[in-house]
């Protein structure tokens, strides 16, 4: 083996994402890699790499982006351990050659469907094997799923009417007013989000127009897609019944958090980080549907909550595909309690998510399970100045009130 290749050996646990991946599904995108070179003054372009995740490997290059000073990266600095170019790159990206470089290219298909089966188990246990009987299960919930045999739980079709219109490109706000009309119970819990101390709004409203001039229609498609998801956590059986009211409480809580933490992350909006917090155990409803489906019996209710946890990732990664959800929900379900996550260097809607998490967790007097707060890198990059969990303890307590609102409103 040369020395290059004992480089690569070495470098593939470094790169940033793969380093999330376990370390089989690490050599396998590096059995996969292509080497390219490339001259001084060439200019590679993101639609040419779509399909690819491209690591600058020696040389310097310039990232260019629309409207900014060009980046300069070298492969010596921890730039270079990260995708040259991001999955929802600008079109108008680009870089240019400033020495003679190599790259590093990597079949990003590939890298999402081994992300995508990796099963972030538990807090306690982050990468153990799931068992047998819970492999299994999994395995049936997905050939029902793909047989039609069992329905993944969808958008009531109002709340996929209004999804669909106001993500049109030109929106018609009186059209998406009367669709949003057609459902009083969600028109009413919307007014009261537009009238609530929330959106710190002057005066009372009472039509959807208004609802909708108030909030924007962005804000306004993501609340109804989360009073929606409340409409999903709903099951007969006693026992299934208490765990169903459990983990939307639990989704509840986390969702009002991080609402609330939105203030203090730039260029984060509450609306989405709500939706981000409804949505991060959303797997929960499928297991449920199919164990009431089937009749599976189980020795005792603890066993079923091992089941639950165990797969929630897996089938939550169904649904979100199913809705057409944003990668970065994908992102939510998959880490939330992937307590050391680091990811990108920035704050993520999953940093949040987990800091929320962490929070309700102290809050509750649930240490058993949590990590040394300072070890956390969502937490580091929340709070780059300030390590200290009593400050982000201090920050929520403040925002209690906003917090209980919140909850109010969605439903607690």
């Amino acid at each position: 083996m040369t020395d290059a290749d004992n480089r690569l050996r070495t470098l593939i646990h470094q790169l940033v994402p793969f380093n999330d991946l376990p370390v089989a599904d690490r050599m396998k995108m590096l059995k996969t890699a292509v080497r390219s070179r490339h001259v001084i003054g060439e200019n590679i372009y993101s639609t040419e790499m779509a399909d690819r995740l491209l690591y600058l490997l020696d040389g310097k290059i310039d990232i260019c982006y629309q409207y900014q000073q060009p980046v300069l990266i070298s492969s010596d600095s921890n730039e270079a351990l990260r995708p040259v170019f991001a999955e929802q790159e600008s079109k108008e990206t680009y870089i240019i050659v400033q020495s003679n470089c190599e790259f590093l290219q990597f079949d990003r298909q590939l890298f999402n469907r081994l992300i995508e089966k990796e099963i972030i188990i538990d807090e306690r246990e982050l990468s153990r094997e799931i068992s047998h009987v819970e492999n299994s299960i999994y395995n049936e919930i997905l050939q029902a799923v793909e047989s039609e045999r069992l329905q993944l739980p969808s958008l009531p079709e109002i709340a996929l009417r209004i999804k669909k219109a106001i993500e049109q490109a030109d929106a018609d706000i009186e059209h998406i007013s009367k669709i949003m009309e057609l459902d009083p119970a969600l028109s009413a819990r919307l007014i009261k989000v537009a009238n609530s101390p929330l959106t710190r709004g002057v005066s009372p409203i009472h039509s959807m127009r208004d609802v909708i001039m108030r909030l924007g229609l962005k804000m306004t498609r993501n609340l109804v897609l989360g009073f929606s998801v409340a409409q999903l956590f709903r099951t007969r059986q006693p026992v299934l019944k208490k765990q169903m009211k459990k983990f939307y409480a639990h989704s509840i809580e986390i969702a009002s958090i991080c609402y609330a933490l939105a203030r203090h992350v730039k260029d984060m909006q509450p609306d989405e980080l709500l939706l981000a917090g409804l949505i991060h155990d959303i797997g929960v409803i499928p297991i449920i549907s199919y164990i009431e489906k089937t009749g599976l019996e189980f020795s005792s209710e603890q066993e079923i909550i091992d089941i639950i946890i165990s797969l929630r990732v897996a089938t939550g990664i169904l649904v979100v595909k199913a809705w057409d959800l944003p990668p970065e929900m994908l992102k939510v379900v998959q880490h939330a309690e992937h307590w050391h996550y680091s990811g990108a260097q920035t704050p993520q809607m999953e940093d949040i998510v987990i800091v929320a998490q962490i929070y309700d967790r102290l809050r509750r007097k649930q240490l058993s399970s949590l990590p040394d707060i300072h070890k956390v890198p969502a937490f580091g990059k929340l709070f780059p100045e300030k390590q200290d969990p009593q400050f982000a303890m201090q920050i929520l307590d403040e925002a209690k009130k906003e917090i209980d609102e919140m909850k109010s409103l969605l439903g607690i």
